[in-house]
């Protein structure tokens, strides 16, 4: 019974460890090497902060392939347990040590809560792409100067001292053994506010009841439609078309998201799901209508069968996966074509070969048999 719990709790850990993945990467494929070790998926980010009088430590998780931030952990305050957090240290240790001044009370809860905003604030996803070039070589230059003054501004405090490191982790390991659970909580992305601008700029407001560029984009897809159904898209990024590559009508692959409920409905609907209730991992194929984009989000939408309306959401331009080239197929064709006439042509050469043979060995025979007839008539 004990070997049976110990192989039901290895594939549970597994299937969370998998689910947990593909928040950070694009494609199941992708999921699969983090996984086994193949690649790497994230940069863990650690900062040690001394404010004030007080001490801090604040934990950035990142996707390294999808390019935005997972989490991040603030914790800040008096408790003497700071003392022995060191930003070199392997981040169980750290994240143990955050949960014992989680559990001793030992941060303030609000300056936590305003530093971790202004974290978000600062990384933006442009600010991202400045900083995963450096993180790729694991270094951590340009953060603290990056975050001085915003984590001042958002604690109110006076002075501040920042130290850096950064880990190359697996995101979903990093969260499923999380020591913190339970008792430090991560920041939640403060969605209802702007980030601090590096300039001021001019924004566009979009009266009340009128929709934005992007909306009005999305409802002229939606027209003539029975069913929209959200997908994913298939990415290839070696044999796969950009988008502005793709044109109006073409053959584009997509997955049906079966993680949540509405995307079993969906699979159920679409036929993907047989009497055994396993879901095909077959990719379906929709012909490409266009893309509703703005600078952070790119809508494409597609006609699936059934005249359903297939929608797949991508935060930067991708490489989308097609079904096999028109021409590879009319290339098979050819070969498949020329290895048949050869074999056509082969028994017709040797028949021709054997004919000339028979020809040649009668010939030969007629003289000997006329020598013969002369050399007898001479002697008689």
């Amino acid at each position: 019974m004990s070997e049976l719990h110990t192989k039901a709790d290895q594939l549970k850990r597994q299937a969370d460890l998998l689910g947990l993945t593909k928040e950070a990467v694009f494609t199941d494929e992708q999921a699969k090497e983090v996984l086994q070790g193949k690649i790497t998926d994230g940069y863990l980010i650690k900062i040690k902060i001394d404010l004030d009088s007080m001490n801090g430590m604040i934990l950035l998780l990142v996707s390294s392939i999808k390019k935005h931030i997972m989490e991040v952990y603030a914790v800040v305050g008096s408790s003497p347990i700071f003392r022995r957090v060191r930003t070199f240290a392997d981040h169980v240790q750290i994240s143990t040590d955050l949960a014992d001044i989680g559990k001793t009370a030992g941060y303030d809860p609000s300056i936590s809560e305003n530093i971790g905003r202004a974290v978000y604030r600062v990384f933006t996803k442009e600010k991202l792409e400045d900083f995963l070039p450096l993180w790729q070589k694991k270094d951590p230059s340009r953060i603290t100067e990056a975050l001085e003054a915003s984590l001042l501004q958002a604690s109110k405090g006076r002075n501040i001292k920042l130290q850096a490191e950064v880990d190359k982790i697996s995101t979903a390991k990093f969260r499923y053994e999380n020591p913190m659970k339970g008792t430090i909580n991560p920041i939640s992305k403060p969605m209802d506010e702007m980030p601090i601008p590096e300039e001021q700029t001019t924004q566009v407001v979009v009266p009340a009841g009128e929709q934005s560029a992007i909306e009005r984009q999305i409802a002229h897809f939606r027209t003539g439609f029975s069913k929209e159904v959200n997908m994913k898209t298939v990415i290839s990024p070696i044999s796969g078309v950009e988008f502005d590559n793709l044109v109006e009508g073409q053959e584009i692959l997509f997955r049906v998201p079966t993680e949540t409920q509405e995307g079993m409905s969906d699979a159920s609907l679409l036929g993907l799901i047989d009497e055994e209730g396993k879901v095909s991992k077959e990719p379906l194929i929709g012909k490409f209508l266009g893309i509703a984009s703005n600078k952070s989000e790119y809508h494409i939408f597609a006609e699936g069968p059934n005249k359903y309306l297939f929608h797949s959401v991508e935060e930067q331009p991708v490489k989308v996966a097609i079904p096999k080239a028109l021409g590879q197929t009319q290339n098979q064709s050819k070969v498949a074509s020329t290895q048949n006439k050869k074999k056509v042509i082969a028994p017709v050469e040797q028949k021709s070969a054997g004919g000339n043979l028979f020809l040649l060995m009668g010939t030969f025979v007629t003289l000997i048999l006329i020598g013969v007839l002369i050399f007898v008539m001479v002697i008689l």
